[in-house]
């Protein structure tokens, strides 16, 4: 399996439109649409049943379970899951279940059947690590019976619903231990997807991909005038020292903790970002209602619906057309990105992708001024003649490069040019 090929879709099935208990027949039906928009891989948030005590909003955080081995009766049965995950490979897409480990709802069935399991206060209560989580215990994984427990529920999911991977969330408050236990027990079941909320370098000796959090955040400075374009793709560049050699992070503008992207810019930087999300190095994260620009928060709390179905639009198409244009060419998945300097650094973000004799040059101008920018390929050319073709809009262009440099113009549509040189 190659992890570089995932097009990841966030999907928070309570939301979906359809009757109380018929949720999964609205994402059955999604599917198609996912899958003609490139989406090769569906994350789910939790399906599980949700705590009543302590409940923040009428129908509780996803993330606040209360039996692990059961689904929210709001959303479906076990049969709707099952019926969810084969057609999901009928069309060869993977699923990747919600894992929530580090704690569970106030009143999980194993409070009381197992109250051992529990991190307790110096009164002897159960307790957590995160004074704001109100709705929520967290588990104590020096007990061996709790760890066992956790891997054989994780097994149940995969060898009687077939799902690809888990989404293991808050994954850094867990013993990094348990994880590779874990790999330890499922790696004989299946060659599962593991992705880590998390970003620390050490969690890749036990997950797959990890979250893009560090680079977002000084992504979020950046739009928020907190911060530089220079700074964040220094950053980014800073990462290929962070993390192990061949890292591969989920990167993504928003998702259901973080607020909708299209509140932050308009939609001509907009597009430009989504751009840089498809042709980054790393695999993509697309969160429910994204790929039409949604500007309301989806509401994990309460009773909320989003306004699917939904007429296309410029982003859905652009989400589309470059979803399906990654995962076509090899040149992401099989290839090797470099950062390329340029004269701009406050207003430009410049890389190349190559792959044998295929190269993908991505010059992005999230500000949208009109202008010439130089780019400077020491140490990849000295001369050469480029006629590639820009894949956001299909227009051939031409680029010389002479004594390593090469000027191209920039304004408010990205320029995604792949060519090939002999």
């Amino acid at each position: 399996m190659n992890f570089k090929r995932l097009i990841i879709y966030e999907a928070f099935a309570r939301a979906y439109p359809g009757e109380k208990g018929k949720k999964f027949d609205s994402l059955i039906k999604d599917l198609e649409r996912l899958k003609g928009m490139g989406i090769n891989t569906v994350w789910l948030m939790p399906i599980h049943p949700t705590g009543i005590e302590g409940r923040k909003g009428t129908l509780g955080s996803p993330y606040a379970i209360r039996d692990y081995y059961e689904i929210d009766p709001f959303i479906g049965t076990k049969d709707d899951f099952k019926r969810f995950v084969k057609r999901a490979h009928e069309l060869n897409m993977y699923v990747l279940m919600d894992m929530v480990l580090n704690h569970a709802a106030a009143d999980n069935v194993l409070v009381k059947e197992h109250p051992e399991w529990f991190l307790r206060d110096e009164n002897g209560n159960p307790t957590r690590k995160v004074p704001d989580w109100t709705d929520i215990v967290d588990f104590d994984y020096s007990n061996g019976e709790l760890r066992k427990y956790m891997i054989n529920m994780m097994k149940y999911w995969v060898e009687e619903f077939d799902i690809d991977g888990f989404r293991c969330d808050v994954a850094g408050l867990v013993p990094l231990d348990f994880w590779l236990q874990v790999r330890k027990e499922l790696d004989p079941l299946k060659r599962l997807i593991w992705l880590s909320e998390t970003h620390d370098p050490y969690m890749y000796q036990a997950f797959d991909i990890t979250y893009d959090y560090d680079g977002y955040y000084k992504f979020r400075d950046f739009i928020e005038g907190k911060g530089s374009l220079r700074e964040y793709v220094d950053f980014l560049r800073m990462q290929d020292h962070m993390y192990p050699r061949g890292y591969i992070k989920m990167r993504f503008l928003e998702n259901h903790d973080q607020p909708r992207i299209a509140k932050f810019i308009e939609e001509d930087s907009l597009i430009q970002w989504i751009a840089f999300l498809f042709t980054f190095k790393g695999v993509p994260l697309v969160h429910n209602g994204q790929e039409y620009g949604l500007k309301e928060d989806v509401d994990i709390f309460n009773e909320y619906t989003l306004p699917f179905p939904m007429e296309e639009n410029r982003i859905s198409i652009l989400h589309r057309k470059l979803a399906h244009y990654r995962y076509g060419t090899g040149v992401f998945t099989e290839g090797e990105m470099l950062f390329v300097k340029n004269d701009q650094p406050e207003k430009v973000i410049s890389y190349l992708w190559r792959y044998e004799n295929r190269y993908i040059l991505c010059v992005l101008n999230p500000l949208l001024e009109n202008t010439k920018v130089t780019l400077d390929f020491s140490g990849i050319w000295e001369s050469a003649c480029i006629h590639s073709k820009n894949v956001f809009n299909d227009e051939i262009v031409r680029v010389p490069v002479k004594n390593s440099r090469a000027i191209v113009e920039i304004g408010k549509e990205p320029l995604i040019l792949s060519f090939v040189l002999y």
